[in-house]
């Protein structure tokens, strides 16, 4: 009995690690100082953090300088509130806090004849964020809704930073790559996220299956100088954070069809009309159980192809070494002729 108590103390230390590790990296940190028309800190003032989409809110009171931090809050949009005895309250609507941010808020109470109520425009106004030390870039959800993509990939959103360039390394194994290249280094240098947990193979590298791009609420970029819980990684690190359900029903159906009528034929193509046909489509689907309590999100999405035509290198290169294996166990002897 001593020792399955100890496995199971073991267990949940893994889980629990596990898990402050996954709400590290993909929820954000806000910080609120609180000061009164002179600029001195007001000690035991209450602040409030609601979220829009799901009415939640967490309240607590600042310390005697007037701060309090409110850690592994996750993405989205927020109205803080600010009261004290013998000042007038004050509320910011319209908070937008995204992954990985570690945002600074500065809340001025005023004499208490009255409320005031101070709105930020989403997009408008970015919030502080004095802590940070890497450069990062985020990219939201109207980013993937309107650029251009092609194959679905929305990771590839990640090269609107100026800093990241397509990974032009020889191709060597099967397994495939985010495809990004941070300052130089390969794509099997990176870290890719989601929803805190890695999503890279542990042997090569390589990038496991994600989740479709209409299940993605954002995610971001860091390039360089990251915190230490982003390591393992001597490229760069993309945070991926998926959507959620909310108290409001909302739901999308989509589907996108390229066909060779539709489209010219390579002219590098050995057949004279290679087929070609990709059909990608999927819905989501998302909303209350029991509002204010328990939500849903339903994410599904389908890839579909037929396609012929030339073979890229690598393809040519994995089949001539193919067609050397099959004469070597045919003849028992190499290309140049010795046993």
């Amino acid at each position: 009995m001593r020792r399955v108590a100890v496995i199971a103390l073991l267990l949940s230390s893994c889980l629990c690690g596990q898990q402050g590790f996954a709400q590290n990296v993909s929820t954000a940190n806000l910080r609120v100082t609180v000061r009164n028309s002179s600029g001195s800190g007001v000690e035991a003032a209450t602040v409030t953090v609601r979220d829009d989409a799901h009415s939640l809110q967490r309240t607590a009171q600042t310390d005697p300088a007037g701060r309090y931090s409110l850690p592994l809050l996750p993405p989205g949009s927020y109205t803080v509130t600010a009261d004290a005895n013998g000042y007038s309250k004050i509320s910011v609507a319209n908070v937008v806090l995204t992954v990985g941010e570690d945002a600074v808020i500065p809340l001025t109470l005023g004499a208490p004849e009255a409320v005031v109520t101070v709105v930020v425009k989403t997009g408008q106004e970015q919030q502080l964020e004095t802590a940070r030390s890497s450069t990062t870039t985020t990219i939201t959800r109207d980013h993937i809704d309107n650029l251009p993509i092609n194959g679905r990939d929305y990771v590839q959103f990640a090269l609107t930073d100026s800093q990241i360039k397509t990974d032009s390394a020889p191709f060597t194994t099967v397994a495939p790559t985010s495809g990004l290249s941070f300052q130089g280094a390969r794509a099997r240098s990176n870290l890719i996220n989601v929803d805190g947990g890695d999503a890279e193979d542990s042997i090569i590298n390589g990038i496991r299956s994600t989740v479709s791009q209409e299940a993605v609420q954002e995610f971001q970029v860091l390039a360089n100088s990251f915190a230490p819980e982003y390591g393992r990684s001597a490229g760069g690190v993309v945070n991926i954070v998926t959507r959620a359900g909310s108290n409001d029903f909302h739901g999308t159906l989509f589907g996108y069809f390229r066909d060779r009528s539709l489209q010219g034929v390579n002219p590098f193509s050995t057949v004279s009309n290679p087929a070609y046909t990709r059909v990608q489509s999927g819905l989501v689907l998302g909303g209350p159980i029991r509002k204010n309590r328990m939500y849903y999100f339903l994410s599904y999405e389908t890839t579909r192809r037929q396609e012929t035509g030339i073979l890229d290198h690598r393809q040519q290169w994995l089949r001539a070494g193919e067609h050397r294996r099959v004469a070597i166990s045919r003849s028992g002897r190499c290309d140049s002729g010795h046993p």
